[in-house]
């Protein structure tokens, strides 16, 4: 009687050890399943600082700009500055992580902007422009702008006539 006991009790030990060892199998598949993903997304978020992250480090005149800002905490609050080759201030977005942890943000640079701030010839858009994060300690973000066009956009950008500098 004894004997089939032990019988029982080490199939009982064998299907657990089993069942144990296809859990650990399915749960190793899922996590390397979802570390490929995660790895697939970040590619295309190459220029990244902290939670903020622009999908290029170079664009042509006429390109949008696409911004990432994910994972902010509560105590990030401030303004994402956009400076251009001309060090004045293009853009100014601002942002709350208390309010708002995650969103994305586009923007084209062009001759005329909401800010007033002039840039006379599609030209003037060509150089290096920076990402300043103010009320954060990030790193600024840097991306360049060549003198390439995006097919179509010619009609879009213009010269402004009587500009200014």
């Amino acid at each position: 009687m004894t004997k089939k006991k032990t019988q029982v009790k080490k199939k009982k030990t064998g299907s657990i050890i089993a069942v144990i060892v296809i859990v650990v199998i399915i749960a190793g598949s899922i996590y390397y399943y979802n570390q490929q993903k995660v790895s697939q997304e970040n590619v295309q978020w190459k220029n990244v600082s902290g939670p903020f992250a622009i999908n290029k480090f170079q664009y042509k005149i006429g390109e949008y700009v696409f911004m990432v800002v994910s994972n902010l905490r509560p105590n990030e609050v401030g303004q994402i500055v956009i400076v251009d080759p001309k060090g004045e201030t293009y853009s100014s977005i601002p942002f709350n992580g208390t309010m708002k942890t995650s969103f994305h943000q586009f923007f084209k640079p062009d001759t005329q902007n909401a800010a007033g701030v002039l840039l006379c010839n599609p030209t003037d858009l060509v150089g290096n422009w920076t990402i300043i994060f103010k009320g954060v300690p990030h790193k600024s973000i840097k991306f360049e702008i060549i003198n390439d066009w995006i097919p179509g956009t010619q009609a879009e950008i213009k010269p402004i006539l009587n500009c200014t500098k």
